[in-house]
């Protein structure tokens, strides 16, 4: 690496560390005020604002999407366009055990450390803030309209129970299952009624059979919603709800329709009527840019974080950034502010979102983040090699 350039990342890693204030104010306001999807108004303001007073032209309700932005810098000479993800939005009950208070204050902190540090950057730095990822696919909709068509990479930084720069994700999807049976008197004319009790547990029990010969790659998981009014009553309505997840798009759309065919058995041994509605968007799988990753790798051993030994696969969940994968050389690596056992969306992991260790997590993350995107504006011979792994 030439000097000029280790300079100019020290000089980056430097300007983290004396932003740090602002970092930690961002995580903590954004964690003492949870908002779920597409409601992230504070969450928008804040860090949008922040972004606006530190140089970077805001563009907000970016999709239409009331908490949807883009904030960006302009480089002084050609060269690509990086986009920086924030994520903002919290869950229901326990807030931001998902670590999204963490995502935006690294990745606001990341884009004007750059920006500071290095005045003079080719290129474009964009920090695009992605409402909804928790169910709600701000993502998804965000690449529909437009958002990423000019843009040549993306990256941001998520909080775990593991350091990993390259992981993979499933892609998921949400089916709703409605059996419709026939009312009778359980006792008096049992011989009259069509159970749909009956047709959701049979499908219940067909799903899990499925399961012995599903690939090690997939997940399929679900709960009964309604199940009948009294014991007394024939029930004439149940409902399922099933995550189907798959690692690999072809077998993730041949398991929806096995589960599917699952529930039409049922509901044809049973004589009832079935309905099959999918609910909100389908996340796609991720596939994580490794030359992206071989970089972060190389920044993250300059910095002395240490990654963990994990395989790509193990421990992984879903997310829209999986549809930005499909569209754009996407890294989403991930880093521990707690122990293994202090999981994502749980309340151990909402204590290590503001913890001594996972502020020690972020600053580093936010430095090596902010120090990839260097490298993607600056080493032309490595966006080539980014570009040719996607199209492969």
């Amino acid at each position: 690496m030439a000097k000029n350039a280790m300079e100019i990342k020290n000089s980056i890693a430097n300007e983290v560390d004396r932003l740090l204030p602002d970092m930690r104010q961002i995580n903590r306001e954004l964690f003492e005020n949870p908002e779920l999807c597409y409601e992230e108004v504070f969450a928008t303001e804040l860090t949008s604002g922040y972004l606006e007073k530190n140089g970077y032209s805001v563009t907000l309700k970016t999709s239409k999407l009331k908490t949807a932005f883009t904030a960006v810098s302009r480089g002084r000479r050609k060269g690509p366009n990086i986009a920086i993800i924030a994520e903002y939005d919290a869950l229901p009950e326990i807030g931001h055990a998902c670590g999204h208070s963490m995502i935006a204050a690294s990745s606001c902190i990341a884009a004007v450390a750059l920006k500071n540090a290095f005045r003079g950057h080719p290129g474009t730095i964009t920090v695009i803030g992605t409402p909804a990822e928790e169910g709600g696919g701000g993502k998804i909709k965000m690449i529909k309209s437009g958002v990423f068509n000019d843009v040549d990479a993306a990256i941001m930084v998520h909080p775990s129970n593991k350091t990993r720069v390259v992981a993979r994700m499933y892609a998921i999807t949400d089916i709703e299952f409605t059996f419709t049976g026939k009312a009778a008197h359980a006792a008096a004319f049992p011989d009259r009624g069509v159970n749909a009790l009956d047709a959701g547990v049979l499908f219940y029990n067909a799903v899990s059979c499925l399961r012995q010969q599903m690939k090690d790659e997939a997940r399929v998981h679900g709960i009964f919603t309604h199940g009948g009014e009294a014991p007394n009553i024939i029930p004439e309505k149940a409902v399922l709800r099933f995550y189907i997840r798959a690692l690999h798009v072809d077998y993730f759309e041949e398991l929806k329709e096995k589960v599917i065919n699952a529930a039409r058995g049922a509901a044809k041994s049973t004589g009832c009527k079935l309905k099959v509605a999918t609910k909100g968007l389908t996340y796609l799988p991720l596939y994580p840019n490794r030359v992206m990753g071989e970089a972060f790798r190389e920044n993250i051993a300059t910095l002395g974080i240490t990654e963990g030994n994990f395989s790509e696969t193990e421990e992984i969940g879903s997310s829209d950034i999986g549809n930005l994968s499909q569209v754009v050389p996407t890294l989403h690596p991930e880093y521990a502010i707690g122990g293994p056992h202090e999981v994502n969306h749980s309340r151990d992991f909402l204590k290590a979102v503001m913890s001594e260790k996972g502020e020690k997590g972020m600053i580093g993350m936010t430095k090596a983040m902010a120090m990839t995107v260097y490298d993607l504006l600056t080493d032309a011979k490595l966006m080539v090699r980014v570009k040719k792994s996607f199209a492969d």
